[in-house]
């Protein structure tokens, strides 16, 4: 290594040590624990479903209205979101946002008796609203306590639950489906974030008041809360600066959930077709979601050196290259199983990355939208997504044909993340927030 790029690295290196400098991780740490429980849910209904074909006699295509209404739900959420932020302020739009989708996952667990899909794909629609709910609210509200050099640490750090919920949900899959069962599963799932609800209620912070330029915090009052909820509107994500970067975030976003959710959805079940059984399955599931916290590491050491544009460019190559290897290395588990932790890390760093990136990209009265609608369009590829692999998987595709046709929306976002990393507004090529923030007020004053 030459000595500049021992420098550059010493140099990332400490950004990140210092960005965790002065961090509260109490707003952190239980923002973190709703999305991870979030990532728990999304997972339960994919590792159960191999069990569920076996016990109810149907085969797992079957399911997919489930896991698309599911996702559905979650586009409602994060549509939603901005404007519940602004009617109910990002505290109790979170805590309201875990209850639901807790609620969703005990009316889970009661409907599994009747073997019915009709009750199934219902109850989820209304877990997958509570689901899209959490993860907007709790990156803006824990972004919201930190500074601007903060906030991509933060951001990375609670998206990354997502993943982590998804490794629990893989490596106990199996034993909570041997010893509590599919219900008992959900009867869990449930459980967990009523209690995290409670904590909430109890240690939960409101996100402080913006503060006006030059103004001090800005006092409340009727033309604030008009003010707000123009803010919260979509046009506002394209406001000069702002669109060309809006419209790649989101067909960015679009790509990358396509390919993170087909995997999520469907790799137990693609597992079986590989000779692993209906218990062992969800150890698949374990390495995508391990690789996806790898992968966000990367995505924030990446980040730190080289900017988060620049890493939503390369994570997604990663991605692409394993899915390839994992298509094609036929019978080896071993190799199957490293293939699809390379894949988690690429596509789910690729996932928390733009979010990060709007977090860093957007100023803070649209920061929610922002994000919101960042969101919601990558969920709309997570409907497209499962969708297809279920209709390939009805048609009898083989599994490892339908995880290699996933990684060629992974090749388009990458080159999409290219003309983003070369705009000239790009986020971090132009200092993030303080230049979004100042494009927005500028067009404001106009």
């Amino acid at each position: 290594m030459s000595e500049a790029e021992r420098r550059a690295t010493e140099s990332g290196r400490a950004s990140v040590l210092a960005s965790f400098r002065g961090m509260r991780f109490g707003v952190v740490g239980l923002a973190f624990l709703a999305v991870l429980l979030d990532g728990f849910d999304s997972a339960s209904l994919s590792f159960v479903l191999p069990s569920l074909a076996e016990q109810w006699d149907v085969a797992s295509a079957d399911f997919t209205p489930a896991v698309v209404l599911t996702n559905i739900g979650v586009v409602l959420g994060y549509l939603a979101s901005g404007r519940l932020a602004v009617r109910l302020g990002l505290r109790r739009m979170l805590i309201a946002g875990t209850v639901l989708f807790a609620a969703g996952s005990m009316a889970t667990a009661l409907v599994l008796p009747m073997q019915s899909l009709a009750a199934l794909s219902t109850v989820r629609l209304i877990t997958g609203i509570g689901l899209g709910v959490v993860l907007p609210g709790s990156v803006s509200l824990a972004a919201a306590h930190h500074p601007d050099e903060q906030r991509q640490s933060v951001s990375v750090t609670v998206t990354l639950g997502l993943a982590v919920g998804g490794t629990v949900a893989g490596v106990f899959g199996g034993s909570l489906l041997a010893s509590v069962g599919a219900t008992g599963v959900f009867w869990i799932g449930g459980a967990l974030p009523l209690l995290l609800a409670v904590l909430m209620v109890r240690w939960l912070p409101a996100a402080p008041a913006p503060v006006a330029a030059d103004r001090g915090p800005a006092a409340p009052g009727a033309d604030d809360a008009a003010a707000a909820s123009r803010e919260a509107r979509v046009g506002a994500l394209f406001a000069p600066g702002l669109r060309a970067a809006t419209v790649l975030l989101w067909v960015f976003a679009f790509l990358v959930f396509i390919a993170s959710y087909t995997l999520q959805s469907w790799v137990p079940t693609l597992l079986t077709g590989y000779g692993f059984s209906a218990s062992q399955a969800p150890i698949g599931l374990a390495f995508l979601s391990f690789g996806g916290v790898v992968g966000g590491i990367v995505l924030l050491l990446l980040a730190a050196r080289r900017g988060i544009a620049f890493a939503l460019m390369v994570m997604p190559v990663v991605g692409a290259v394993s899915m390839v290897a994992a298509a094609t290395v036929g019978t080896d588990r071993a190799a199957l199983l490293l293939a699809l932790a390379g894949s988690g890390a690429g596509v789910t760093a690729s996932q928390i990355g733009q979010l990060t990136l709007a977090v860093a990209m957007y100023p803070p009265a649209t920061r929610t939208a922002g994000v919101g609608w960042a969101a919601a369009l990558g969920r709309v590829g997570s409907i497209v997504g499962p969708a297809t692999a279920g209709v390939l998987l009805a048609l009898s595709l083989p599994g490892d044909d339908i995880v290699l046709l996933t990684a060629v929306p992974v090749v388009v976002a990458a080159v999409s993340a290219a003309v983003l990393w070369r705009l000239p507004h790009a986020a971090d090529r132009t200092g993030g927030v303080e230049d979004a923030e100042r494009t927005h007020r500028e067009v404001a004053a106009r």
